[in-house]
């Protein structure tokens, strides 16, 4: 198997399982669960753009732009919970 086709694959299931689990922590309508599902969405955020969006093979502006946005998103997310 191609050594990219099997990243992708893994990165797939990777984010199949994120959803499911992000789900199953939503539906327990817990507040402060609301931290971890945020985490989770920055994680899938993370894996989206490089994987998939190839951020990984452009210009290192795209790559510093990326991760500043997931920053910027956690750290707003924990200011206000």
């Amino acid at each position: 198997m191609n050594k990219e086709i099997k990243i992708n694959t893994i990165s797939w299931l990777t984010l199949v399982a994120l959803i499911v689990v992000s789900f199953f922590i939503a539906e327990t309508h817990q507040t402060h669960l609301f931290l971890i599902i945020s985490l989770l969405s920055a994680i899938k955020f993370a894996t989206i753009s490089f994987q998939f969006m190839e951020v990984k093979h452009a210009h290192l502006v795209w790559k510093f732009i990326s991760i500043l946005f997931i920053i910027t998103y956690l750290s707003v997310i924990f200011l206000i919970s």
